[in-house]
């Protein structure tokens, strides 16, 4: 699991960079890959689940915003981003799968 220190800022905007790498730490670029956006329990954050990367490439970065980032209360919660598909391996074939999770903090915008 990837863990990213950095803050998204609640109702901000927040981008999650990828990079995709084969068994072997290449630079791959997936056949199929999607993302999935969940609170630390497994539930689906604003509807984002399986949401198709169109054309996968090397590195991709997915853009976050509005209700992705939003928080019930005043404490700063975690997120978990996480992109699944396929690709093709060189030295073992098609349709092999990979899921990488990347967790960040989301701190709340606090109204005084």
């Amino acid at each position: 699991m990837i863990v990213l220190t950095t803050p998204a800022v609640e109702q901000s905007v927040f981008w999650v960079t990828v990079d995709f790498l084969d068994e072997d730490s290449n630079a791959m670029a997936p056949d199929v890959a999607t993302w999935t956006l969940t609170d630390m329990k497994g539930n689906i954050i604003n509807a984002r689940e399986d949401v198709s990367i169109t054309t996968p490439e090397l590195e991709e970065t997915i853009e976050l915003s509005g209700n992705d980032l939003a928080v019930d209360g005043n404490d700063i919660i975690q997120r978990l981003l996480t992109i699944e598909g396929t690709y093709t391996s060189d030295t073992y074939g098609a349709t092999k799968p990979f899921k990488i999770q990347i967790k960040f903090p989301v701190e709340p915008v606090i109204i005084v």
